[in-house]
């Protein structure tokens, strides 16, 4: 299908929105892994131990470690308030388009994305290519271009938030 400059420049930008969304998602992602990885403060990875060299007090390890997980834990909620007030824009889309604008921002990657619209929603790549465009252009209608996502905003309101604490 053949689009106008201006649709061009649409989907382009639709484009960039949603690139931005899924570097947010993908950052929540690792956020969240990182979390778990935190031991518990009942853990036994706790020690008052110090085998070969220096090691916080047990107490000292476990408040940073609740410090942390509440700071992390304080980010993925930014995070997740930035995705949870793009996703409902979805349901505004057919099925399909839904579908192919969910899988793009929840994906890691193109393989792993094709991988999904294959798999999930028996989407080729084919198909794809052709619908994509399709539906930037129909979530344009919804989408406030004045108040774009961004991971560097969303990063910077995260830190002055710590400072304000």
């Amino acid at each position: 299908m053949n689009f106008t400059e201006e649709e061009k420049g649409t989907i382009k930008e639709v484009k960039d929105y949603l690139k931005e969304l899924r570097k947010i998602n993908l950052e929540k992602f690792s956020l969240t892994f990182e979390i778990e990885d935190i031991p518990s403060p009942q853990s036994i990875k706790y020690s008052d131990e110090m085998p070969g060299g220096f090691s916080k007090p047990k107490g000292e390890q476990i408040t940073s470690n609740m410090l942390r997980r509440e700071l992390l834990t304080k980010r993925v909620a930014l995070f997740s308030q930035e995705l949870d007030r793009f996703m409902p824009l979805l349901y505004l889309l057919n099925a399909g388009h839904r579908n192919i604008i969910r899988t793009y921002v929840c994906s890691r990657g193109y393989t792993e994305m094709i991988r999904t619209l294959d798999e999930s929603y028996c989407i080729s790549v084919s198909t794809y290519k052709r619908e994509f465009p399709k539906a930037c252009l129909e979530l344009a209608k919804y989408i406030n271009f004045n108040n774009k996502p961004s991971l560097e905003e969303l990063n910077n309101r995260f830190f002055n938030s710590i400072k304000d604490e």
